[in-house]
């Protein structure tokens, strides 16, 4: 009779500035007899088995998990339904916790339930650029400037999954693989800071079938108003799953992880009814699924992180597909660093289009590549001639929410509407943390001292100079 110990064991931290979470499965060894496993041990083996299935799921479902979140978050604090369009007035403030939102940008969103309206037409003016995504922050389409209409504004038609009916002329039309839809539409402040507000309140959108009545529309300014449009990073986050996987679309794509969820309890037409070991490897997969994802997100891998030699500037999007496939394969780590900390997609994020979309890029970390500390000075110069079409920003977000930096300035960002001080030569310095930089405290950025932070630096409409790298941002420095 031959008997074999296997050995597992697991430890997975999770730091920040100023705590830090243990997350240990004491070691198991597991006996095995002629090649059976001992009748014993089975439990063990399958609790195992269910928690690695947990853990996984999590990181795969992140985007779903997040676009179902804001989309329950406008309703819920913004009383939003598929008539309203959600204006950010002011620009998004500390008050809207958001996932890496911007306080410079006026912002309009809005979302479809397709599987209760059938086809949505959404009718957007000139002069606008946006996106449409599904569930997964997947782009459908891109709207305006970057979209089918150039910027000269019309309709899109935006199908449900299976959808067998005749599609009308005079639309830019579009099917969606899911029912549950996001858009995002963003309007440009004039050379004088005039708001593109009365642009956005010509938005209007309506299911297709009451196009020649269609329902009135609601115009609601947000920015004033405390909402978490963010997703639980806790047990919660599988009731969220159980919620979509009983309501969306089922992708072939997706039958893998729908079979481990299934031994979950997680399947479609089902409730959600986690009994009390499921629960407790809910619990425990959440914890080392958020650290994984951090891990990820703020420390990736990836080969091609960044855009330039010897740098802890980062890409958010790590591959050229907004959709996150490479010519061989979905990539799960590229779409998971994206997703915990950013929300919506659009191929203008991601193609080099000069003049037109955006580019964005973070950091993490100082140039010695130590994490950057809200308790902490730094300081940061943009070279002279900024290479914008539009306008460039820099914001700096909680590590921990992902959101807007809160303090008592109530200010996350600085860009280049603001009265920013510039250097003789042109060149512009920047500066986050705890204390003011006298004289300079329109440069600056106040953090807070019991978290950590990221930066994104964000160029609207750039320009060559960034896209061949001759323009090229310093690293942050600590001020010591």
């Amino acid at each position: 009779m031959k008997k074999t110990l296997i050995s597992i064991a697991a430890i997975v931290m999770l730091g920040s500035c100023t705590k830090s979470t243990m997350i240990e499965q004491p070691k198991q060894e597991y006996e095995f007899t002629n090649g059976y496993p001992a009748l014993s041990e089975i439990p063990q083996i399958y609790d195992e088995l269910d928690y690695q299935r947990a853990v996984q799921s999590y990181l795969w479902a992140t985007p779903a998990v997040a676009t179902y979140s804001f989309i329950e978050g406008l309703k819920r604090d913004y009383k939003a339904d598929m008539s309203t369009v959600n204006i950010w007035e002011n620009s998004a403030s500390p008050k809207t916790v958001v996932l890496t939102g911007n306080s410079q940008s006026i912002y309009s969103v809005g979302y479809f339930d397709l599987s209760e309206t059938g086809p949505m037409v959404l009718d957007i003016p000139e002069n606008l650029l946006g996106m449409v995504n599904d569930i997964w922050y997947s782009p459908i389409t891109d709207l305006g400037l970057a979209g089918p209409d150039r910027g000269q504004g019309g309709k899109y038609l935006i199908v449900p999954p299976h959808y067998e009916g005749e599609l009308p002329e005079g639309y830019h039309t579009f099917q969606s693989s899911t029912y549950l839809n996001i858009w995002l539409v963003r309007g440009f402040k004039g050379k004088d800071g005039s708001s593109p507000v009365n642009s956005l309140k010509q938005i209007q959108t309506y299911p297709l079938n009451k196009k020649d009545h269609p329902p009135k529309m609601k115009y609601k300014m947000v920015s004033n108003i405390n909402a978490d449009l963010t997703f639980p990073t806790d047990e919660r986050f599988f009731e969220q799953l159980s919620n979509i996987v009983s309501k969306e679309n089922i992708r072939d794509i997706d039958l893998s992880y729908l079979g481990m969820l299934q031994t979950l309890g997680i399947e479609s037409g089902k409730p959600f009814t986690p009994n009390e070991k499921q629960k407790s490897i809910f619990v425990k997969a959440a914890k080392t699924g958020n650290a994984m994802s951090r891990a990820i997100a703020y420390s990736s891998r990836n080969e091609q992180k960044s855009p330039y030699e010897n740098s802890q500037w980062e890409w958010i999007f790590l591959t050229e597909n907004p959709n996150f496939y490479t010519p061989n394969y979905l990539d799960l780590e590229a779409r998971l660093t994206y997703t915990h900390q950013a929300c919506f997609t659009a191929n203008a994020m991601v193609l080099k289009m000069e003049g037109i979309g955006s580019q964005y890029i973070a950091a993490y970390k100082d140039n010695e590549g130590v994490w950057l500390d809200g308790a902490k000075n730094y300081k940061l110069t943009l070279p002279p001639n900024v290479p914008v079409r539009n306008f460039w920003s820099l914001m700096v977000y909680d590590a921990d929410t992902r959101s807007m930096v809160v303090t008592d300035t109530q200010k996350a960002g600085i860009d280049s509407y603001g009265n920013v001080q510039k250097n003789k030569d042109g060149s512009i310095d920047l500066y986050m943390g705890p204390d003011a930089p006298e004289g300079l405290e329109s440069n600056w950025v106040k953090t807070d001292k019991t978290t950590g932070f990221f930066v994104y630096l964000r160029l609207f409409g750039p320009e060559k100079e960034f896209m061949d790298k001759t323009w090229r941002p310093s690293e942050i420095q600590l001020i010591k």
